[in-house]
């Protein structure tokens, strides 16, 4: 028969007597054990994340405290500034218009 190497599978002799079942038991044993490792791996990235979440909950909040600091004293400055400025006590130049556009040299004896 012209097609009778086409009768037996060619993976017969590769795959067959103790390799197979070595093969077999090797590959069973990686499922029994993924199944079994599978809730404990579960269990800590579940931990983990929830570290995660609790430090960057803490972390956040510190930074918000300083940010909210930080804007209290510059609103603080800000409304001192502006009472400095609206006080009676701030004299004002009576020539100012005198002086606008005008250029004084430096002199060199002054520090």
């Amino acid at each position: 028969m012209i097609y009778q190497q086409f009768q037996q599978s060619p993976f017969q002799p590769r795959l067959s007597g103790a390799r197979a079942w070595l093969a077999m038991a090797v590959s069973v044993s990686l499922i029994c054990l993924s199944l079994f490792l599978l809730p404990f791996v579960l269990l800590f990235g579940a931990i983990a994340l929830g570290c995660l979440v609790l430090f960057s909950r803490i972390y956040v909040a510190r930074q918000m405290s300083k940010f909210n600091r930080a804007q209290a004293q510059a609103r603080e400055a800000a409304s001192q500034e502006t009472e400095f400025y609206r006080s009676t006590n701030v004299v004002r130049e009576t020539h100012a218009k005198h002086y606008t556009g005008r250029t004084f040299e430096h002199q060199n004896d002054e520090g």
